[in-house]
């Protein structure tokens, strides 16, 4: 798998994470954009990333073709989409290619998906993804004392 970075990134150096503030700052300069990859029920529950691209993972794991395990399978049948749904995902597919060689900051609750996510995301050519360490956990508390 290739972990190409340009030279002049500000992560060049990094593996696959970035610590929230580090992602915060980056967000905030306009040198990166945070893609949320939570289910929409997590959004109804912990609120929606502002300014984030909201494209649930699982949703995209099956539109690269892997199979999702059972347990995937569960909450992305308990999160069954609607007809807006479906069209808002092909609509971030369309906007994630455009930034392809942007640096990509994917974000789920505590981390953990979203750092497979971004192992998926350059293993089809997506150099500069990334997950935030720590999730909305991480990021929470930065969004509610730099407002």
């Amino acid at each position: 798998m290739s972990h190409e970075h340009a030279p002049d990134s500000p992560l060049a150096d990094a593996p696959l994470e970035c610590d929230a503030d580090a992602a915060f700052g980056l967000v905030q300069a306009g040198s990166a954009h945070m893609i949320d990859i939570r289910q929409p029920f997590e959004l109804e529950l912990k609120g929606a990333l502002p300014g984030a691209l909201h494209m649930p993972f699982f949703h995209f794991k099956q539109h690269i073709g892997m199979r999702l395990d059972d347990e995937e399978q569960e909450l992305l049948d308990a999160d069954a989409p609607r007809e807006e749904d479906v069209l808002s995902f092909v609509q971030a597919i369309r906007e994630l290619e455009q930034r392809r060689h942007d640096i990509l900051l994917l974000v789920c609750n505590s981390g953990r998906r979203s750092l497979l996510a971004a192992h998926l995301l350059r293993g089809i050519g997506y150099p500069q993804a990334y997950s935030v360490r720590g999730g909305m956990h991480a990021l929470l508390p930065l969004l509610q004392t730099r407002r």
